[in-house]
């Protein structure tokens, strides 16, 4: 009888994040979905960009406080700095290291002190965004200023693509002694220890469907869940693919 309690709960628990919950996803192939990285040092200000990033955040309109969870993925192989040059230092084993840390990643686990609980049509909402930010095989938790802009879908928002939008702006600054980046010898005042990485990008829940493993496929068929913002953790119960380990529904 236990167990039948247990089931009844999550279900219901699973129809409540379906029913009040929203996945919004960018299209990774819109290159005005980006990631810029700037660079201010005494002798060069460097000014990196990576476009067509992906995202994916599962976020309640009527309460953005209540369990969002979302992720946002880059390219380190994708950032152009105007250099070739310098683009394969960037990525050399002796700075970002791309071949074994391909990717810089944040993951959504809240969302603090927001100007407005519910997302209104056209309406910005600011707020702190906690979660934890990865780069060169290095983790940190970490807190983002963030705006959020709900739109509701209207002949205006189908020009740029269909279904609801949810617009984030998001800007923070990390040390890169902080995740185990040295700044090589030969390029010491051209690159700062901190750098300011600004993220834009326009979501739809077209992209992602009521299921928030829609996006993907619905029993963990991909193993990196880069769209699956419940995937990141398999213990978090509300993702319904990840209620076994080994991605069996």
């Amino acid at each position: 009888m236990k167990t039948i309690k247990n089931i009844l709960v999550l279900t219901f628990f699973l129809i409540g994040i379906h029913l009040y919950a929203q996945t919004f996803s960018v299209d990774s192939k819109d290159a005005r979905n980006q990631a810029q990285f700037t660079s201010d040092a005494p002798f060069e200000k460097i000014v990196g960009l990576s476009s067509g990033i992906d995202a994916t955040v599962m976020i309640n309109k009527n309460d953005v406080t209540n369990m969002p969870k979302g992720m946002v993925k880059v390219s380190i192989a994708n950032i152009k700095t105007g250099i070739e040059l310098r683009d394969e230092h960037l990525r050399s084993k002796d700075w970002l290291n791309a071949e074994k840390y391909p990717y810089a990643e944040f993951h959504l686990k809240g969302i603090k002190n927001p100007s407005s609980k519910q997302l209104v049509d056209g309406q910005k909402v600011k707020a702190t965004l906690s979660g934890t930010f990865s780069v060169h095989g290095v983790s940190r938790d970490i807190e983002v200023p963030a705006e959020l802009t709900y739109f509701k879908e209207s002949a205006q928002t189908k020009v740029k693509t269909e279904g609801n939008l949810l617009i984030v702006n998001a800007e923070f600054v990390i040390k890169l002694s902080d995740y185990g980046i040295k700044i090589p010898s030969m390029v010491v005042g051209k690159v700062s220890e901190e750098v300011k990485i600004t993220v834009n990008f326009v979501a739809s829940d077209a992209n992602s469907g009521m299921n928030p493993c829609a996006a993907c496929n619905p029993c963990g068929m991909k193993t990196e869940g880069k769209c699956n913002p419940c995937s990141m953790k398999h213990e978090n119960p509300c993702n319904p693919c990840a209620m076994k380990k080994d991605g069996k529904s």
